[in-house]
């Protein structure tokens, strides 16, 4: 049976305002208020929204009451409180309904929480039969909506399409429709807003770390974040390609563990790229232009943050924020010159003259916000533009330990790809790889030139083959030791050498590495070898005599910088109590050795700025966080991934009816994974336990 307005009005008025006022104590819209009411025959709806007016004056009555004194919502209190909370509400109900006729035999009220879970209770009740058949409804809608989130989730987690997902639920499978998967997702699309550029043709969305804290931190189970109620976050932003044509660029930020509180095990600190939460998300460059277009409004907000500090269930949280990129989004961000430039160190002074002299003791942090303001006009120590992240000092900007890795480690290894190319052991370099499981191959390709130049190329292996290459590689089963110092082959130079030999002969140095070999190797005849000359950059050390039974290549000595980058490297990873653990002091000392002793045994051209950060800077920051690794950006770049995958598996590709910008798609789908893991809705695996025959 249907009640209309006018009874409503006429005969629940009293009791329908003391309803809203009970239920301004808990987080329950008033708009989502409906009870089920059920006679013998028949079952009806009884709304008890009031008049448009009415509401209004009451949504300000609860606004005004809610100002005066915050209250915790229904999922953040103790059982206790839960318990004293429903008594309220069914009290209030019970209450509302003793107004409604006597034939209503029984009403069932169900309230659904912000979380999507709901609270059922009967105010009048009626028959056991009649309430047990009520009962089993509830649990079976319940249950359908935690398989419903569930099946979502997975759906998220491995990308699956809806069309395989229809098609198994008309296969006859467990699974839910796919209407009432579409009709779930739209609301978990709304766990937190979405802002999205308004014009058509920018695809970018973003999120408030605001809005972001709020909802994972009103979790007691991420209480261990909090220090004297001091927040520390990790910003990090990285570019990457979602396809073969499209680039991406993304915003995150990590909650850090305090540095005080580690724990004992590495396996207690979060290394999951979903703890890596996304600010903001556009297709399009890595760029200084655009970063400033689109994203400023982020920057704003995390200043603000630090600045005033967060309200959290009525405590005021102090933020702090450290930056952690690469070397190329770094200088971007920070408005400075690249690695490439005379001044390339993001932290010091130090220029491109002094950066092979390890003798230097230190080189303290230098830049600052004020100093780049005061030299921007000029140019001066490679500071070019304005900085995005004033907020953040450069104190507050450790080096990030993976790319650190990869750029030395790549160095390292394509130092010895040439050499054995000169040595013509190309063979068993790629039988070495093999050996130790790592892919790689080599091939040659013809030159753009008149003489058709063949140039040899190399595959590069990713961050994890690198590190098994450093480790496990024996250099002695692919180079052996040189004695002649007086030349070197042509082809295992680099461009900077062959620009070197071509400017030393007066000859145009432009070009690809195929055209200036081919233009050497017409330059001095039929040889396919060029002799060193003294102080040139093809000289393995300045330090070194000239001498022509001095080693030229030292197999063993090699192998130990090798192992002892490897050390270093390994060293980050472990925690303060481990005993390979490294102290500032300590890793400091190593450092300098190694890097002295990389620099006798190669070329000074080799010494990149990655290995100046290791070993000034580094030890700056492992003094000052205790622990580097979980700061680092290896779970950003595992994020990268993600949102290729999710590009393919997740969203339309700017297809279909209904097109939306990939970027809010993207988002729209870490909401709802955001929400299953605040939920713990990931079904915990069984442990594995190896079955003996």
């Amino acid at each position: 049976m249907n009640f209309s307005v006018d009874y409503i009005i006429n005969h629940l008025t009293p009791k329908r305002t003391q309803v809203l006022q009970d239920l301004q104590l808990g987080e329950l819209p008033v708009e989502n208020i409906q009870a089920v009411h059920t006679d013998v025959n028949s079952r009806a709806f009884l709304d008890l929204r009031p008049s448009q007016n009415q509401q209004n004056q009451q949504k300000k009555t609860i606004r005004e009451t809610a100002q005066r004194r915050p209250v915790k919502s229904f999922e953040n209190l103790k059982c206790t409180a839960r318990r004293l909370r429903r008594r309220k509400y069914e009290e209030a109900f019970r209450n509302a309904t003793t107004e409604v006729h006597n034939d209503i035999k029984s009403v069932k009220v169900t309230l659904q929480l912000e979380s999507g879970k709901t609270m059922t209770f009967y105010p009048r009740q009626g028959s056991d039969e009649e309430n047990s058949v009520l009962e089993d409804d509830n649990l079976k809608q319940q249950k359908d909506l935690k398989l419903i989130q569930s099946v979502i989730h997975i759906k998220d987690k491995y990308r699956i399409s809806d069309e395989a997902l229809h098609e198994l639920h008309m296969l006859g499978a467990s699974i839910p429709s796919k209407n009432n998967i579409v009709l779930e997702k739209k609301r978990l699309n709304s766990t937190l807003e979405l802002y999205t550029n308004p014009s058509p043709n920018i695809d970018c969305t973003r999120r408030k770390a605001k809005d972001i804290l709020e909802y994972v931190m009103s979790y007691s189970k991420n209480e261990k974040y909090l220090e004297n109620d001091t927040l520390l976050l990790r910003f990090a932003c990285d570019g990457a390609k979602i396809s073969k044509n499209i680039n991406s660029v993304r915003g995150v930020f990590k909650i850090l563990i305090p540095r005080n509180s580690l724990p004992e095990d590495v396996k207690g600190i979060s290394m999951s790229p979903e703890d890596e939460f996304t600010l903001f998300f556009y297709i399009g460059d890595e760029s200084r232009p655009v970063l400033e277009n689109l994203v400023t409004e982020t920057f704003q907000e995390m200043k603000y943050l630090q600045e005033n500090g967060l309200e959290l269930n009525g405590r005021l949280i102090s933020i702090k924020w450290i930056i952690t990129c690469d070397w190329k989004a770094l200088s971007i961000i920070r408005g400075i010159n690249g690695a490439q430039c005379q001044y390339f160190c993001m932290w010091c002074h130090c220029s491109k003259k002094q950066i092979c002299d390890f003798s230097i003791p230190s080189w303290p942090i230098q830049r600052c916000p004020l100093e780049q303001v005061k030299n921007l006009s000029g140019n001066t120590f490679g500071y070019k533009e304005k900085d995005l992240c004033p907020f953040i000092p450069y104190d507050d900007m450790p080096v990030d330990d993976l790319h650190l890795r990869i750029r030395i480690s790549q160095k390292l290894f394509n130092q010895v790809v040439t050499w054995s190319i000169d040595q013509k052991t190309e063979d068993d370099l790629c039988k070495e790889l093999r050996r130790i499981g790592v892919s790689f191959r080599m091939w040659e390709e013809k030159g753009d030139d008149k003489l058709n130049t063949k140039v040899k190329k190399w595959s590069q292996p990713n961050g994890d083959d690198l590190r098994t290459v450093i480790h496990k590689m024996q250099l002695a089963n692919v180079l052996s030791d040189q004695r002649d110092r007086r030349y070197v082959n042509i082809e295992s130079l680099t461009i900077s050498q062959l620009k070197d030999e071509l400017s030393g002969r007066g000859l145009d140095k432009k070009g690809k590495k195929c055209v200036l070999v081919a233009r050497l190797k017409e330059a001095i005849g039929s040889n396919t070898k060029v002799q060193k000359k003294c102080h040139s950059r093809l000289q393995v050390s300045y330090d070194l005599t000239d001498d022509e039974y001095e080693q030229d290549l030292d197999i063993d000595a090699l192998q130990e910088i090798w192992q002892e980058f490897h050390q270093l490297m390994e060293s980050l990873r472990v925690l303060p109590n481990s005993t390979t653990y490294k102290t500032a002091e300590i890793f400091h000392n190593d450092a300098k050795e190694w890097a002295s002793n990389f620099r006798k045994q190669t070329f000074d051209e080799d010494v990149i700025p990655y290995i100046h950060a290791l070993v000034y800077h580094v030890p700056q920051f492992l003094g000052k966080f205790n622990f580097l690794h979980d700061i680092g950006v290896a779970q950003v770049e595992r994020k990268n991934f993600d949102h290729r995958q999710a590009y393919f598996g997740s969203t339309n590709r700017n297809g279909g009816k209904n097109r939306q910008n990939i970027s809010k798609q993207i988002l729209e789908r870490e909401n709802r994974m955001l929400w299953a893991d605040v939920e713990e809705i990931t079904r915990v695996k069984r442990p594995y336990r190896k079955k003996t025959e």
